[in-house]
């Protein structure tokens, strides 16, 4: 009787663990137990992630420690599940360990791999680019790729052409692909049982009830703050459809059923699958006993109190979001505003009211005697109306687009013409420079990996962000998610002490206060000029002042450049901009309104 209880039970032990019409698949592979560069988090962090998939109703392969023919039999063994699973099925795939980049290409490296040239590569790693083969073949309708392998790597040290953490892959319809940290940087292994990435991730996954691209930016933001922004993860995606991986119908339930019951809604918990429950259950069989009586329940968490509606209106109007919806006599759910918060175009006021430009003169006459009222009439406010969209935190850096030039084998204009521009010293004049380019800093300035990337004209530029499904920002998004509702002078403030004084070597990308829309970015002011999709006449504008501006005047957030679209010179970068379907500074603004809702109800 047992054995034929047990059968029905593993019969059903699949079945249960997958949502309804939506088949879960997941592989997950951790290595840590390498003989050279051993890492103490990645089997950990798969063993974390696996059980957090199986709560969340995936069918999980796991595989941890595993040579180059176990992760291949598993990637085969994943896309033959996802296949049998059909169209409605969701795959997923993530790796902790380490991992290389090489001509462009990925590769995942088991712990038994003997690389000692790049030769070596092909044979004894894994390349990422199979595991997007096994999900394209499979032809289910969403896939998510999750690469926590950009760990500091003891497999690059002897070859020329290998680059710090891993390149930017092409992400097919229907597919995301998520990295611990920006293409071509380091992600921290962690001083805790598991990385600073799953760490996050995991905790996103069971308790942002919003689209998976939504939950990625929440990882975003809480693995910047654990790392003192020295970490920045990134994902590149194409999807199609929306995926949830805690489904945001129950959390609504959840809130209507507790108000209509008067009690206070509590926070999303995230349900036990059916498959964690029955082994448990057999566990404690083949233990000789039954199962020990299940422990109460921990208290429920109370969610964030209602927000006065005049209170709302107030953050609301300040954003330029307009709306009937909200009445100030009355009390709203944080889930209601969110929805308004993240998806409502904004009308915002940019530019320069007329005390901001006699205050920019001011502080310009500080610095230089010939400075001129005239200088700033270009600054005139402006109404615009700004749709969804995500900025880069920081510009692209010498070793992003290396990356990109060597793998699509792009030439820039100025290695094309054969001379970038330099600033004179001691004058605003540009001179040629024979042979100048971003590889060479216009033989003026060393060129290290996470510096800004200058010697681009806006061509370059364009192409750059094109080739990762990105764009340039305009001017109008660029200034609003450097100044934000207040308007202010710099992206961290008014005050013009961060930037007050010139530099005789350029910042490295990360270098700064925290600016911008919450704190997101870096190197708005001060780092390099920087590219945006705005036209004034025959030129393109240029945000944001570079170290090489002794006068911080020319550092604020409304400030113009013009240059025309081929001049390429030291000072000039960009960062790229992409079009969204929710703002992703939404967290940010709900958190102050709850924040502010909280004083008022203890005073």
């Amino acid at each position: 009787m047992m054995r034929l209880t047990l059968l029905a039970l593993a019969m059903l032990m699949p079945a249960a663990a997958t949502t309804a019409g939506e088949p879960r698949i997941a592989l997950v592979i951790g290595n840590s137990t390498y003989a050279s560069g051993p890492l103490p988090n990645p089997a950990n962090d798969a063993k974390l992630l696996g059980d957090t998939l199986g709560q969340l109703g995936f069918e999980v392969i796991a595989r941890r420690n595993a040579d180059q023919i176990t992760m291949k039999r598993a990637i085969q063994e994943f896309g033959t599940r996802l296949e049998k699973a059909g169209p409605e099925a969701i795959g997923l795939f993530y790796y902790a360990g380490h991992g290389v980049q090489l001509n462009g290409r990925n590769y995942l490296i088991p712990t038994t791999a003997r690389i000692e040239r790049e030769a070596d590569v092909e044979i004894e790693a894994v390349s990422a680019d199979w595991v997007i083969e096994q999900m394209r073949y499979a032809r289910n309708r969403l896939n998510i790729v999750i690469l926590d392998a950009c760990r500091n790597n003891p497999f690059t040290r002897s070859m020329r052409s290998a680059d710090r953490g891993l390149a930017t892959m092409d992400a097919p319809a229907g597919i995301l692909i998520a990295y611990s940290t920006a293409p071509g940087a380091v992600a921290q292994d962690g001083s805790g049982r598991n990385s600073p990435y799953t760490t996050a991730l995991t905790h996103a996954m069971l308790k942002v009830p919003e689209p998976v691209e939504q939950v990625f930016k929440h990882v975003r933001v809480d693995v910047m703050s654990a790392t003192a922004d020295k970490q920045v993860p990134w994902e590149s995606s194409s999807l199609t459809g929306n995926f949830y991986f805690v489904a945001p119908e129950k959390v609504a339930r959840r809130d209507e059923s507790a108000s209509a019951s008067g009690s206070v809604p509590t926070a999303p918990k995230p349900e036990p699958s059916a498959t964690s429950t029955v082994s448990s259950w057999v566990s404690g069989w083949f233990a000789g006993s039954s199962p020990a009586p299940a422990k109460p329940p921990a208290p429920a968490r109370a969610a964030a109190p209602l927000i006065s509606g005049a209170r709302a209106l107030a953050l609301l109007n300040s954003l330029g979001i307009q709306t009937s919806e909200i009445d100030s006599g009355h009390n709203y759910s944080p889930s209601t505003l969110r929805h308004l918060i993240e998806s409502a175009p904004r009308r915002v006021t940019l530019g320069s009211t007329p005390e901001q430009i006699r205050a920019a003169l001011a502080l310009c006459k500080q610095y230089s005697s010939a400075c001129q009222l005239s200088w700033y009439g270009d600054e005139g406010l402006r109404n615009v109306t700004l749709e969804p969209f995500e900025l880069d935190p920081a510009p692209v850096s010498v070793s992003a687009f290396r990356q990109f030039a060597d793998t699509t084998h792009y030439r820039t204009h100025a290695e094309k013409a054969g001379f970038a521009y330099a600033v004179v010293p001691g004058s605003v004049h540009l001179e040629e420079v024979a042979g100048g380019s971003w590889r060479n800093g216009m033989k003026k300035h060393p060129v290290e990996d996470d510096s800004p990337v200058v010697g681009v004209s806006f061509q370059d530029a364009v192409a750059y962000c094109q080739s990762s499904g990105s764009r340039l920002p305009s001017e109008d998004e660029w200034e609003y998610a450097a100044r934000g509702p207040q308007r202010t002078i710099f992206p961290w403030g008014d005050d013009a002490a961060p930037v007050a004084r010139s530099m005789n070597l350029a910042p490295h990308v990360t270098d700064g206060p925290a600016e911008g829309i919450g704190g997101r970015y870096k190197g708005l002011s001060g780092n390099v000029w920087q590219w945006v999709d705005t036209r004034i006449g025959a030129r393109k504008v240029l945000k944001g002042g570079s170290w090489l501006e002794s006068n911080p005047a020319n550092k604020r957030a409304a400030t113009r450049r013009y240059e025309l679209p081929s001049t390429a010179d030291e000072d000039s970068g960009f960062r790229c901009a992409r079009s969204m379907s929710a703002w992703p500074d939404t967290d940010f603004w709900l958190t102050q309104l709850q924040a502010d809702q909280l004083k008022a109800q203890d005073h």
